[in-house]
């Protein structure tokens, strides 16, 4: 089928499949499809509200047995600067954020196997009795199950056990690119694709509400970006727990995949995909643009091409710190760039209800 002919499928409420998807991708100008996933984010958010949420993330441990290619944040056992927190430490963190304006902290944390399932439940826990107004959105599909692996129990068990001390809410990191081709490339040791999706589905049967991620701008081709749209859609259609899809670019500053991709992927790719998820994932009400990594232009620009949330302020973050990203933002900063683009600035909670409008 013709871009032309994609278009048209698009604007009148059909749903494209992978092909199509792909085609897209790979042919259809810019600008262009853009406009088109411009006017899908209007269907979704008619009023023109862009939302923000004002968060920390912070990070538990570096120690990590997975070995990621592409991070920067982990560090072996024993390493001179590895590290792990008390609970104690991570409850102070998360109070002085929540003091300071977060209502929501994102928790995650190397693959460590000293850190039994006890440390995990005593965080929900205490966060939710000590602090009780800060929303502890924590712990990815890779840690349930690297926390199921060090202590012998199914991740549907520690799902339920998280669940039933008080967690609702997962991140949706370590997705990466969800294609097996690509996985065994950056994150060999790392649970596989079909693995992210069964740890987010028993999640999702369970009652928890989740995001869906995408770091892209390395070995993945255009059908592994499509795949990836795919299976998250196709999750979607049975569960709609996913509550906003985030894509965003790697970076390879101090990584060992630093030589082979000593450049970042640029506005143009990160605009197209950006604009594709918007497109072919008609079942999800939010897609977030990635200020964060491509910086405040293009996360300005990413408003027009679908973006409907710019992510958080994250008061406190490490891993891409790790890998010197430079970007930092502000609660001024995120309601200035929605205003300046034209659209209506409104900070969320986790659960993207709006808390604060701002005129």
């Amino acid at each position: 089928m013709k871009v032309e002919e994609i278009f048209d499928k698009v604007l009148s409420d059909e749903r494209i499949n992978p092909e199509e998807a792909l085609t897209l991708l790979k042919n259809a100008d810019t600008i262009k499809l853009g406009s088109l996933a411009d006017s899908i984010r209007r269907k979704f958010h008619p009023d023109g509200t862009v939302t923000f949420v004002a968060d920390t993330n912070p990070n538990y441990t570096n120690v990590c047995d997975t070995e990621c290619l592409f991070c920067a944040f982990w560090r072996p056992p024993g390493a001179s600067d590895a590290y792990t927190l008390s609970v104690d430490k991570v409850i102070e963190i998360m109070r002085t954020s929540y003091h300071n304006g977060a209502t929501t902290v994102l928790l995650q944390g190397g693959h460590n196997p000293e850190i039994g399932l006890d440390y995990y439940l005593e965080l929900v826990r205490r966060t939710r009795e000590e602090i009780p107004e800060l929303h502890f959105h924590a712990f990815s599909a890779p840690e349930i199950s690297a926390i199921a692996k060090y202590t012998g129990i199914t991740t549907q068990d520690v799902l339920q056990q998280l669940w039933d001390a008080g967690l609702r809410t997962i991140p949706g990191g370590g997705a990466e690119v969800l294609s097996n081709r690509v996985r065994k490339k950056i994150s060999p040791l790392k649970i596989d694709a079909d693995q992210w999706m069964r740890v987010t589905r028993e999640a999702h049967l369970i009652g928890f509400k989740t995001t869906a991620t995408m770091m892209f701008g390395h070995f993945e081709e255009d059908e592994d970006i499509v795949e990836h749209l795919e299976r998250i859609r196709e999750l979607q259609d049975e569960t709609g727990n996913f509550l906003a899809f985030i894509p965003w670019t790697f970076k390879p500053k101090n990584t060992f995949l630093e030589r082979k991709f000593s450049s970042e992927v640029g506005g143009d790719r990160y605009l197209r995909v950006l604009a594709l998820s918007r497109i072919y994932l008609d079942n999800f009400k939010h897609i977030q643009g990635s200020w964060f990594t491509q910086g405040n232009k293009v996360g300005t620009i990413s408003m027009y091409y679908g973006a409907s949330d710019l992510g958080g302020t994250l008061f406190d973050e490490n891993v891409l710190t790790c890998a010197e990203n430079k970007y930092k933002s502000s609660l001024e900063e995120l309601v200035h760039m929605i205003k300046s683009a034209g659209f209506k600035p409104a900070q969320r909670n986790t659960y993207y209800e709006v808390l604060n409008r701002f005129e």
